[in-house]
């Protein structure tokens, strides 16, 4: 119950209600196996909702939803090479969970309307922003809260709903699959892999799983920590990372070994929540 009440606490919809929180950008190298992390910034560097950092797979951008003065979010994107800000999306709705598409011409969200509380999977162009097509409607669906692409026709989303759920989208078949109830809000493709992860409660656990959508199967890969919030990434080269609490831990699933991360001295000792890894970058989520 603890935990279901902490996973409803913290959906999109309710990001107005939630604690301020701010994204953070470090370096990454590697030491003896483990991500080695230094030169902490706070990019989002500003009061209220900062969150769902997203870095682009080819270009030096970061992605994330901000908060607007009128309770209402945009998407932000952060230049790592000049340090500058720029919003991209201005619109009456509210877009959260920014995913750069493998195609890298298009930007997904999950976009909340303001008139219905609908909560679509829409496509924005990243070349020009005003330019989007609805790829699912909640009406038809459910709410989405979050999204992991495979490629430009093959999705997970979790959905809302009693249990909430992970949802297999095959847009060219224009089909829309339950996979597995009771998950949480942190989907990824794995690396190297034409596979997603998820995390899902199975009684008192909650374990990391493997979605193959060609074979269907599911494979348990580790447990997720039970007192954390499940949120976790995956580095380029296949280590997965998971905020717990003030501390970040990594698993590496050839020694099935989960080992405490080290963070820099100058790095706020506050909750972490929300990751996003690219190859010499971590974009974290602190509270304020």
């Amino acid at each position: 119950m603890k935990s279901l009440l902490v996973l409803l606490g913290l959906l999109p919809a309710l990001a107005c209600a939630q604690n301020g929180t701010d994204v953070y950008l470090m370096r990454v190298t590697s030491a003896n196996g483990i991500p080695a992390l230094s030169d902490p910034a706070n990019i989002s560097n500003k009061t209220g909702y900062d969150n769902q950092p997203f870095f682009h797979p080819s270009k030096p951008l970061l992605y994330y939803t901000s908060m607007m003065p009128d309770n209402q979010t945009d998407i932000m994107v952060y230049d790592l090479s000049t340090g500058t800000r720029t919003q991209l999306t201005k619109t009456p709705d509210s877009e959260y969970s920014p995913t750069v598409l493998p195609n890298q011409r298009d930007l997904s969200c999950i976009v909340q309307r303001k008139a219905s509380g609908d909560q679509d999977l829409v496509a924005y162009s990243l070349a020009d922003p005003n330019t989007t097509r609805l790829i699912f409607a909640s009406q038809k669906t459910g709410k989405i809260g979050y999204q992991a692409w495979i490629n430009d026709n093959e999705a997970v989303a979790f959905v809302l709903g009693e249990p909430n759920a992970l949802h297999y989208f095959d847009l060219k078949a224009g089909t829309d699959a339950v996979i597995a109830p009771q998950i949480g809000r942190s989907l990824h493709k794995i690396p190297g892999r034409n596979t997603f992860s998820f995390v899902q409660q199975t009684g008192n656990r909650w374990i990391v799983r493997e979605f193959d959508p060609k074979t269907k199967k599911l494979t348990d890969l580790t447990d997720s920590d039970p007192d954390s919030e499940h949120y976790n990434a995956w580095t380029p080269d296949g280590m997965l990372l998971e905020s717990r609490g003030t501390q970040l831990w990594a698993f590496t699933p050839k020694t099935k070994v989960w080992t405490r991360v080290p963070l820099p001295a100058d790095l706020p000792a506050k909750k972490i929540s929300r990751l996003a890894v690219r190859d010499g970058f971590l974009a974290i989520v602190l509270d304020e």
